[in-house]
Order: C-alpha cells, then structure tokens, then sequence
C-alpha cells in the first residue's frame, strides 16, 4: 500500500482485509461484448492482451477442463482472478482499474462503437453464507470516470447440500 492509499483508508469506515474467512474466492473483471467487434480488435485498441476471449465462430482456447467451444458471442474478458492474492474486492477493483485508467481514451473510442456493451463483474464467493464486500469512493469515482457499471454477485457456497439446524 502506497502513502496515499494508506491515508486515505484511515479515513474509511472499512479497512482492507486481504484475508478474510468469509470469503472464498473474489475478483473483478471487465466484460467486453461485441456482435460485430472481434477480440482480436479489442485487444488492438486497447493494448492490452485478455485474460480469456471468445470469438463467434471460432474454436475457444481450451478451458479447465481442456475443452475448446465454439464461440457464439464476441467476447473479451480481462480477470484480476490470476493477478491478485487478496480476498478483498477492493484490491481487485484497484488492480483492473490500474489497468483501464492508461487506456481510458481508447475505453471511451470503444464504448462509442455500435453495439459494444461491456461492464465489470465482480463475483464474490462466500466460505460461510456471511460476510460481502465493501468499495470505497475511490473505486467507484474511478469507475465512474471510466463510464463502467459494475455488478457484483454474491454465491453462497456453504453448507451445499446440508440441512440448516
């Protein structure tokens, strides 16, 4: 955490908690949709190789499980996930916007294109069916000035098949 970052969370409610037993898992993502944009011109405009794209038509890079569909949406996707060791979304957050404010002109050019949609997704996965996320102003002004809206999921993975008593 950098002198400034560490100021201004001393004046938040929330502190950062890059380790937190209610979380499982958490990241943020820029979601990028195009019917006519391929991924490839994406990552043309905006410098910056994707996490994972799909393309219409096109044979995917193989998935988890070694699988590779056949695209059927113009997809590209820029995940934290394999950036950030942290449970907090707000670190997350910090490191896709890091990525998107140098490259905020050519966001801007790309939002402008016909049938474009994009946002940023940030699922959360809770350990324990407790806890959630914070953001502070920062994040949000940031993604403000940066035109994206944002959603965030909540999964509950605790207990999975089991009664509650």
């Amino acid at each position: 955490m950098t002198m400034n970052e560490q100021d201004i969370s001393l004046s938040h409610y929330t502190p950062i908690k890059d380790v937190d037993d209610s979380c499982e898992r958490t990241c943020a993502q820029l979601l990028v949709y195009s019917d006519d944009l391929h991924p490839s011109a994406v990552t043309d405009l905006l410098g910056i190789s994707p996490t994972k794209y799909a393309a219409r038509g096109e044979k995917s890079p193989p998935n988890s499980l070694g699988l590779a569909p056949i695209g059927r949406v113009n997809g590209w996707f820029l995940s934290s996930e394999e950036h950030v060791q942290s449970k907090d979304l707000r670190r997350h957050l910090n490191w896709l916007i890091g990525q998107l404010q140098p490259r905020a002109s050519a966001l801007r050019q790309l939002q402008a294109k016909p049938r474009v949609r994009m946002y940023v997704s940030c699922p959360w996965w809770s350990n324990d069916g407790g806890g959630g996320v914070s953001l502070w102003p920062e994040q949000m002004l940031a993604l403000a000035a940066l035109n994206l809206e944002c959603t965030i999921v909540f999964a509950d993975y605790s207990d999975e098949g089991g009664q509650q008593t």
